[in-house]
């Protein structure tokens, strides 16, 4: 079955009307490529905003926008119904975008005030779309210029919830995941291509790591209680096990490190946005790392991935880094 709606702020989750079976086509596009669809020549005002919302710099990686954003009209949905990630804004009673959401998102009714719906495999599997609908345009924008933030973070939100999903599929269908979980009582499900590098069991310490570009993630482990989930223990151990596994990385600390108390997977985690350093080779780049507690097997883990790729974009390379974050499960009991 296709997955259901999420319906944000105002009412429960919709109801998505689509084929059992599901999508046919596998969503095409970059994890920041997002393509907006609104009647052609309609909507500058609130187009504009959302545009705005969704290309909204991000300091941590050096100004880059959340997504690349295309406008593109109802009449060609035809070409763009399979791509990854899709915003759907319209009003009712005009047609073309109205029909496309009427058809597919049982949720949003006319009347109405504007609201953010994101539904999963609408048109291809692998899929994110939101759907934002409003009497005029003038309501459109006033929903839209005070709810930018929210939008934003809810599409991002759904956009990793997606990738991790997908991720986990193809890696249980190839058995990695209770491999992994096997060995280290953990489990993680990074994408092909990359290779996992292991150091002597009671170091508490693995990593994986693909090149071009260079993307690196690690996870450590060590036996503890919740009390060590700390900025201080967290910036410590990042430092210490960059230094030690990554031929002497370091945090950089002529940027800014972001440092905040945020939910892992429903545990509570410390969370590290920063850049790494190696003046030695000469090299640098975006990281982010979780540290929690599992009280399931008395660890506490730090979970980071890193990224090295000058010339390249950093946010679609980071997103999917941090979704393979997600895709962490800490098993069953710790072995023995």
């Amino acid at each position: 079955m296709v997955r259901a709606a999420l319906s944000l702020w105002l009412l429960p989750a919709a109801v998505v009307l689509t084929s059992c079976t599901g999508p046919v086509m596998t969503a095409v596009g970059e994890s920041d490529d997002l393509v907006v669809v609104r009647n052609a020549g309609t909507l500058p005002e609130a187009t504009a905003l959302l545009v705005a919302a969704m290309e909204a710099e991000n300091p941590w990686l050096l100004g880059e926008p959340a997504f690349g954003v295309t406008v593109t009209p109802a009449s060609n949905f035809g070409t763009v119904s399979n791509r990854r990630h899709l915003l759907l804004l319209g009003t009712w009673g005009s047609g073309g975008v109205e029909d496309l959401v009427r058809r597919r998102i049982s949720s949003l009714e006319p009347g109405e005030v504007p609201r953010l719906v994101i539904a999963y495999d609408l048109w291809a599997r692998g899929q994110v779309v939101g759907a934002i609908m409003g009497r005029d345009e003038a309501e459109l924008a006033e929903f839209l210029s005070a709810r930018s933030d929210e939008i934003l973070r809810a599409f991002e939100s759904a956009v990793e919830s997606r990738l991790v999903e997908s991720l986990r599929e193809r890696a249980t269908q190839t058995g990695k995941t209770e491999q992994l979980e096997e060995r280290f009582g953990w489990s993680l499900a990074p994408p092909s291509g990359y290779d996992l590098i292991t150091t002597h069991a009671e170091d508490g310490f693995v990593f994986f790591r693909r090149t071009r570009p260079d993307r690196s993630i690690f996870v450590y482990w060590e036996s503890g209680e919740s009390d060590y989930v700390t900025d201080e223990f967290a910036i410590a151990k990042r430092e210490e096990l960059a230094r030690l596994h990554y031929d002497g990385d370091e945090i950089e600390w002529r940027r800014e490190l972001a440092v905040e108390t945020v939910d892992f997977q429903g545990r509570p985690a410390v969370r590290l946005a920063g850049w790494w350093g190696n003046r030695r080779l000469v090299g640098g780049g975006p990281f982010v790392t979780y540290c929690f507690y599992e009280p399931g097997q008395g660890r506490v883990y730090i979970l980071d991935g890193s990224l090295f790729a000058p010339g390249l974009e950093k946010t679609p390379l980071m997103r999917n880094l941090d979704a393979v974050l997600h895709t962490f499960s800490p098993g069953g009991p710790a072995p023995g």
